[in-house]
């Protein structure tokens, strides 16, 4: 009975200088007929590289000789299976115990002896040998690049145009677009409302941004655009921002109040179209989040807090706009005076301690408790269930200091652009107004009480 041969291909990257799937096939047919075995598939996993195991043909390959569908996974080199070592041990010890075995149509080796296995060792210890050099030039070449402040490729950036000698310069017709998207965004205006400004004008965003089969702007692709620090002048390499040696088309206090608008809106994204002045900013003093609806047998107006309206943590917890709403509206009128006294005094202004230095200490301190995390992960001190939950638990804690950085880096507001909106503040729309009060403050913290509830504003400074 002929032996059952399965043939498994990859090519990591389609071109000329490579050896295509057809000729690898072509291979690994011939070296079939000469032995004697019958080809009962062929699978192959094009454009993907043998560093990674995530391939699905090769999972399809294994799995064929696990279920006894296959005898002989027939390669056409040793390093198309996989050019990690870990991969390849653990690859030939899960054929050889299903009793199936691996060969090479180009290096045949003789693996039932000592000498043969030895042999394939070496070549699969080349194989991944050379990825390492092809991957340690990269890492080279890019680091490089991150030192002249150089992004990673020359494609294309919406704002600039591209240059091979030049490089990146800020582009006439798209880079002044660009710019008042960013300022239309911190002044107010939101994604779906610069879509449609976006698209009602000559300009398209480029590609790599997501960009709709129609090729219009969407939200995902206006996020993604303006999320890129790239307009700020700087490069991101590794999850870190590294200056760039291109012109930014933004100032860094935009660019750091864009971060800050984004993470505020972030938070606050499913009441962006709220009706409520308050919604995604009011609390109750049980700590829970206060919703905004028409409550009571009279339909008003109310801000009710969740833990008592759904898992009834406490009696009552209503509030309404009418009690808290113009207590807010008198906080933001004596804080635009205050900031006016503070701008036309003659003393300097209060020196204000800068929170960002604590709030980084602690920062460190839980990036250093990841690391020690997965050290103990890899030495097996602890088990995966326990690392996943403390890891999550450090996640949150990352994810809520590097906000408060972000929070911290914006500059204050401006004292006439404040007591503009004060004065012009009831003939603004709600969105507005409640964009410019979460600039301003953290939360509204609301005791609900008969016959009127307490409220207290935390600001951000």
């Amino acid at each position: 009975m002929k032996a059952r041969a399965v043939i498994y291909l990859r090519q990591s990257v389609a071109r000329e200088e490579s050896i295509s799937l057809e000729l690898q096939e072509t291979a690994c047919r011939t070296y079939a007929n000469q032995h004697g075995y019958g080809v009962v598939a062929v699978e192959a996993d094009p454009g993907i590289s043998g560093r990674t195991w995530n391939r699905p043909a090769v999972q399809r390959v294994m799995g064929m000789v696990e279920a006894k569908e296959a005898d002989v996974i027939i390669l056409w080199k040793w390093s198309r299976l996989s050019r990690s070592r870990l991969d390849w041990a653990v690859a030939a010890d899960r054929v050889e115990t299903a009793g199936g075995r691996i060969e090479s149509a180009t290096e045949a080796v003789d693996v039932s002896t000592s000498t043969g296995r030895l042999a394939r060792g070496m070549l699969t210890e080349f194989a991944a040998f050379e990825s390492e050099r092809i991957g340690d030039t990269w890492k080279e070449a890019h680091a490089r690049r991150v030192r002249n402040g150089l992004p990673a490729n020359g494609k294309p950036r919406f704002g600039y145009q591209y240059d091979r000698d030049k490089g990146f310069t800020p582009d006439p017709v798209t880079g002044p677009v660009l710019q008042e998207m960013y300022r239309r965004y911190n002044s107010g205006e939101s994604f779906y409302s610069l879509v449609g400004w976006a698209n009602a004008g000559p300009t398209r965003p480029v590609t790599g941004y997501g960009v709709s089969q129609h090729g219009m702007w969407s939200a995902r692709t206006l996020r993604r655009v303006l999320d890129n620090a790239f307009a700020a002048g700087y490069i991101t390499h590794q999850g870190q921002l590294h200056p760039g040696a291109h012109e930014p088309l933004i100032t860094p206090e935009e660019w750091a109040t864009y971060r800050a608008r984004r993470e505020t809106r972030r938070v606050m994204r499913n009441t962006e179209r709220s009706p409520y002045l308050l919604s995604g900013m009011i609390r109750c003093a049980c700590g829970s989040p206060m919703n905004a609806g028409l409550f009571g047998s009279a339909r008003q107006p109310k801000y009710r807090c969740k833990a008592a309206g759904e898992q009834r943590r406490h009696t009552g917890g209503y509030v309404t706009t009418s009690t808290v709403e113009p207590a807010v509206l008198e906080w933001l009128r004596e804080f635009a005076d205050g900031l006016e006294a503070e701008a036309s005094s003659q003393r300097a202004p209060v020196r204000r301690t800068d929170p960002t230095k604590a709030v980084a200490k602690k920062l460190l301190a839980v990036e250093a408790r990841l690391d020690n995390l997965t050290l103990k992960l890899i030495d097996g001190t602890i088990p995966q269930e326990t690392y996943e939950r403390l890891r999550d638990e450090l996640m949150t804690q990352k994810t809520t200091l590097e906000s408060a950085i972000i929070q911290a880096q914006v500059p204050r507001p401006d004292v006439h652009g404040l007591r503009d909106t004060v004065l012009a503040w009831d003939t603004l729309d709600v969105y507005t107004q409640r964009d410019t009060l979460s600039r301003l403050i953290n939360y509204v913290l609301v005791t609900p009480g008969r016959p009127r509830g307490t409220v207290r504003i935390i600001p951000k400074w």
